[in-house]
């Protein structure tokens, strides 16, 4: 200590303001309490038979498809909200979820919604989302239309109270003319049979037949990062998971950055996509800054003030002026 004072010290600061801004990221304050209801409140529709609303999935905090994604719905006075199918940032700590949420606020003024993902879990945690969000399932009322939000965040299984209470609202959503569906991961993955980015099988079978039986008009999932949509066992449905996450294929007709646009009018559904241009590339790498830099600069700073100690002047000079060259 008498030796390297000042060097200690600052490797001590640098520890400890990576812990702050660690602990800060996970546990501090949420922003915002039950959010989704909040949002469902704001929802107003002109005619009860015929209005349009937004849906996305996979954006993972990607500013440079996001941000003009949403602003792009801005500009479309028809939508009158929007769902987000879930991956709203790609780890749910509050750090991440207080960005999400400035990007929304920032770039779009209509209702919101949300729909939980595999990527907004906090090391395995649900909490985070659950304070900000609200219940991960949830139901709610617009016009002649019945939405159903599932939480969906795992391929190895759909949970068994969730598919009872799933039930009882596609029961209680019968006197509506429209019945629409949102989960995460996807009954089916529709590229095929090979792929394994969905549900089991049993739960496919299970879901599709209830589905069909209480006249489903439209299921709604993303997780694969792509464009799928058509019709599966009597079900029609749409993949949508390209609003900012890396696309998982190359395929043009299938995999671009998009939202899609629902038109609801007098119990049908038509469903249109809406492809998205990424802005400048460094957009998304200054989002990752944001997210994690300044963390890990201060524990690499920390780690070379350290390792200097037990080399000799000459080699901490060099280690230090190679440190702060890099900076």
């Amino acid at each position: 200590m008498k030796e390297h004072p000042v060097r200690i010290i600052l490797s001590s600061l640098c520890v400890l303001l990576f812990i702050g801004i660690t602990v800060w990221n996970s546990s501090a304050p949420v922003p915002i309490h039950n959010r989704n209801q909040r949002e469902i409140s704001r929802i107003t529709v002109a005619d009860p038979n015929n209005f349009t609303f937004a849906v996305m999935g996979d954006n993972k905090g990607n500013r440079s498809v996001f941000e003009p994604l949403l602003r792009d719905i801005g500009q479309d006075k028809e939508i009158a909200f929007a769902i987000d199918d879930g991956d709203l940032v790609d780890e749910g700590t509050v750090g991440h979820y207080r960005r999400f949420l400035s990007q929304v606020r920032e770039n779009l003024a209509i209702p919101f919604l949300t729909a939980i993902g595999n990527h907004d879990l906090n090391h395995g945690s649900n909490n985070n989302y659950q304070e900000i969000f609200g219940p991960t399932y949830y139901s709610f009322q617009v016009g002649q239309g019945y939405f159903i939000v599932l939480d969906a965040i795992t391929e190895s299984g759909f949970d068994k109270t969730e598919r009872q209470w799933l039930e009882k609202e596609l029961q209680r959503g019968q006197v509506s003319k429209t019945r629409f569906i949102f989960m995460h991961v996807s009954i089916f993955d529709a590229r095929g049979s090979t792929y394994h980015k969905s549900l089991p099988d049993n739960d496919q079978k299970d879901l599709l037949d209830l589905f069909r039986r209480y006249k489903v008009t439209h299921l709604f999932a993303s997780h694969l990062h792509g464009y799928f949509s058509g019709m599966q066992a009597g079900v029609p449905y749409t993949l949508t998971g390209g609003a900012g996450g890396y696309l998982q294929g190359k395929d043009p007709e299938h995999f671009f950055y998009h939202y899609v646009k629902v038109h609801v009018s007098n119990g049908k559904a038509d469903v249109t996509v809406r492809r998205i241009d990424a802005e400048h590339g460094m957009t998304y790498f200054f989002g990752l800054m944001e997210d994690y830099a300044l963390r890990w600069v201060l524990l690499l700073v920390a780690g070379v003030l350290l390792l200097s100690l037990a080399l000799p002047k000459r080699g901490v000079s060099a280690v230090l002026s190679c440190v702060f060259t890099i900076a």
